[in-house]
């Protein structure tokens, strides 16, 4: 299964596979032709000083199979396939299983517990003996599991913990993961690129604040002191664009889980994130081993918020120094070059490489004694006991339906 292959069907607008065809998966394709820019950016990446042409020297293996790509565009066997044909012919493979790197950022993917092991066995033929094996290795995904599994075991007393405590109980499939979020949003050439490098054109944006909502909202939330503001979606997509890129700043609040692509799309179009979600930092970290959220957004308390939005929003801005504002801004640009796949100015290769080498170096940093840090691109990670204990609940469970 290789990458050409999989990216000519997404060159289709029509074109999906089994998986792809059902109406609610439809919204799956931009994840989908997302995981395909990402290892495309990887892929043709030159430069010698991080990318290594020699197997044996790098620090870690990208494989190229787009798992939820493969799925969308391919069909479930395809996925079995590429898989057994990586685990049965690659020697490198068979002797450094815990060195290679799989990207996706479709949320129903590797989510963790025994429900994605059924999953993946009843739509892709991946055995539980499959999967033991390639979860040795590196898992690049729209949520950091293990993080934000931290997180809530360290504040059981967060508000809607109970609703989020699936996510945070459920024991990672990957021990080794970390999180590039809803990034596809922030190359997503649908929204226009506005640099935010300039902290003088930003301040001149002639709208303050921007939520974006399926319905116009007619609550407290729209009567803010700095208007106009721009919600909902009922409008125009060129209205809602030019409406959204030319706000100060995005109100950015967690639905039914604590991920945003609003957040991206408002990296995107240089709009200053104000986020309403006390776990969402947690759970979608953006190369947390360079940045944090504090960097190039504002933070509003939930409760604060639900009991008086507008002036909890007003109050928030109004709180910070020009100089202050300035730190944040520049910190959005700078994000903006991390993230922004066709960003003049992209660093988006040095800091994926980065954050993959500092998280190996968590779980094993006798992997790159005397290594600089470097990858390589196969041409067709150590588990935890929490992740071997899920197997074998698994296998037993697995045993006593088909006992």
């Amino acid at each position: 299964m290789t990458l050409r292959y999989i990216r000519v069907k997404a060159q289709n607008p029509k074109d999906a596979g089994t998986w792809g065809n059902h109406d609610w998966t439809r919204r799956f394709r931009p994840y989908a032709i997302g995981e395909i820019r990402f290892y495309e950016a990887l892929e043709q990446y030159k430069h010698l000083n991080l990318r290594t042409f020699n197997i044996h020297e790098a620090d870690f293996v990208l494989v190229p199979i787009t798992l939820g790509a493969v799925i969308f565009f391919g069909s479930p066997t395809d996925v079995s396939y590429a898989f057994r044909h990586l685990l049965d012919n690659e020697p490198f493979f068979k002797a450094h299983p815990e060195k290679h790197l799989y990207i996706t950022n479709n949320e129903r993917l590797f989510r963790g517990g025994y429900e994605d092991l059924k999953l993946f066995n009843g739509c892709c033929g991946i055995t539980l003996d499959l999967m033991k094996r390639i979860s040795k290795g590196i898992l690049v995904k729209d949520f950091d599991a293990p993080y934000f599994r931290q997180y809530i075991w360290n504040h059981p007393e967060t508000e809607n913990g109970k609703t989020w405590q699936s996510y945070g109980e459920t024991r990672p499939l990957f021990q080794y993961q970390w999180s590039i979020g809803y990034a596809h949003e922030a190359s997503n050439d649908n929204y226009p690129f506005i640099d935010a490098e300039d902290y003088d054109i930003w301040s001149k944006k002639n709208i303050t604040f921007f939520y974006r909502s399926p319905t116009a909202a007619e609550g407290e939330a729209d009567k803010l002191i700095h208007p106009p503001s721009a919600i909902g979606q009922t409008v125009r997509h060129e209205h809602w664009l030019r409406e959204f890129s030319g706000s100060k700043y995005c109100i950015v609040i967690r639905g039914d889980n604590p991920s945003s692509r609003s957040l991206y799309a408002a990296i995107r179009m240089g709009c200053l994130p104000v986020i309403v979600s006390h776990a969402l930092p947690y759970y979608q970290p953006i190369f947390r081993s360079l940045v944090t959220y504090d960097d190039f957004s504002i933070s509003i308390d939930e409760g604060a918020f639900l009991s008086k939005p507008a002036e909890s929003l007003n109050s928030a801005i109004q709180s910070l120094s020009e100089s202050d504002l300035r730190l944040k801004v520049r910190g959005l640009s700078l994000l903006q070059r991390l993230l922004v796949l066709d960003h003049p100015k992209s660093l988006f290769v040095s800091a994926f490489v980065h954050e993959t080498v500092v998280r190996q170096l968590d779980h094993h940093p006798y992997l790159f004694m005397g290594n600089s840090s470097s990858f390589t691109l196969n041409k067709e990670g150590s588990l935890g006991q929490d992740t071997l204990s899920l197997y074998d609940d698994a296998e037993r469970e697995m045993m006593n339906v088909t006992g």
